[in-house]
């Protein structure tokens, strides 16, 4: 058994490198769980297996688009080839073939031969693929889904029965189970005790000796600028996760900010303004079409600064409001930072908390961020289902 503990605890130690951009409750030590659905029915992936981030890159075991593995025909069937130092890896449909050179770490499109910038990776004994460009390629969707009970990565062909949402809701008990199993196999590789979810999830740790009441705070970021890779750095060394609020034509210049921040396990949504409710849809549309087609990530929660929600709820949007206001007013960091502590110390409870990606809040946040958990504040990630 010496060696399978050995094994173990390699891949525990892989996982916690690639897993450095993980943050939240359903992270253990920094390694964000994944769990894995695909269109209604989850897809049961032991922990070596589980989806990891390999130099900014997504990747799943192949197994994901095995039918007879998974239990879902996506559409995709695999192959592999082993012969000397060769070692060729097949996904292909009726659409299409894709053919790794796991070796040479290259992808190319058969027959034309055309380069896929992609690679195919061996972790332990399976073969790992980038899940953005398989699924773009043979035009599948994917979502990742903050939860209580880890990130919810799920594929879908366009047979899928419920929507995204809909699908939390009625599995929040399965993925609890598989939670809780990654957590006890974690554990035990490790020798730590398990911890239960705290940071985004429905439990609230007990207050500190200090004294201080209960209260939970979930943060958001109005994201205009440039700051919000700051922000991601302050929320990961507080193991913090939050809701970020990207302005549409801040999208593409924050691309990297904006996986980052969904492969970390934060919620995105959208922040718009405008005259009217049309305009607002406009917006909030145009930020919609760019996520899904760059990022193949639909986006659920929309700030409407205060404007009318009723036209973008009839549309489908989950509108957020703030209780707490928190952005930059000019006056210095420190400043700010004492005045949203004080302000804090008037609640009770949950409150929604709202902070721009200004120099301002990225300068004071990891400090803001330490006292309020001296004070024994907890901290709540924002998803859809909570508005």
């Amino acid at each position: 058994m010496g060696w399978k503990k050995r094994i173990l605890a390699c891949l525990l130690a892989a996982a916690l490198a690639v897993g450095a951009l993980a943050v939240g409750g359903s992270a253990a030590g920094g390694v964000e769980i994944y769990i894995v659905a695909e269109n209604d029915q989850f897809v049961d992936l032991p922990l070596e297996a589980m989806p990891t981030w390999i130099d900014g890159t997504l990747y799943v075991p192949y197994h994901v688009f095995d039918w007879s593995y998974a239990g879902v025909n996506l559409g995709v069937s695999y192959g592999q080839e082993q012969s000397g130092s060769r070692y060729v890896f097949t996904l292909y449909s009726l659409s299409g073939t894709l053919v790794f050179d796991v070796n040479a770490g290259t992808c190319a499109e058969a027959p034309s031969g055309a380069d896929m910038d992609m690679r195919a990776v061996v972790r332990g004994s399976r073969v790992f693929v980038p899940l953005a460009g398989v699924c773009r390629y043979f035009g599948l969707q994917y979502s990742y889904t903050p939860t209580n009970y880890g990130t919810l990565i799920r594929i879908t062909n366009g047979q899928e029965v419920m929507s995204t949402a809909r699908f939390v809701d009625a599995a929040t008990n399965s993925m609890r189970v598989r939670y809780n199993d990654y957590m006890q196999q974690l554990s035990a590789a490790s020798a730590t005790p398990r911890p239960t979810p705290t940071q985004g999830g429905t439990d609230s740790p007990e207050p500190s000796e200090t004294g201080s009441r209960r209260l939970t705070a979930a943060l958001a970021f109005q994201c205009e600028g440039d700051g919000a890779q700051a922000l991601l750095d302050a929320l990961e060394g507080a193991n913090v996760r939050a809701l970020f609020l990207f302005d549409p034509d801040a999208l593409a210049a924050n691309e990297a900010a904006v996986r980052r921040a969904i492969g970390s396990g934060h919620t995105v949504g959208l922040s718009v303004s405008g005259a009217s409710e049309r305009a607002l849809l406009e917006q909030a549309e145009a930020g919609r079409a760019w996520l899904e087609e760059r990022l193949f990530f639909r986006p659920h929660i929309l700030w409407t600064q205060g404007a009318e929600t009723t036209a973008p709820e009839e549309a489908g949007w989950t509108c957020w409001t703030a209780d707490v206001d928190a952005r930059d007013d000019g006056r210095g960091k420190s400043a700010q930072r004492v005045a949203l502590l004080g302000e804090l110390e008037g609640w009770q409870g949950r409150v929604n908390v709202l902070l721009d990606d200004s120099q301002a809040v990225t300068g004071y946040l990891s400090q803001a961020l330490s006292q309020m958990a001296r004070a024994g504040y907890s901290f709540r990630l924002t998803v859809e289902t909570d508005l």
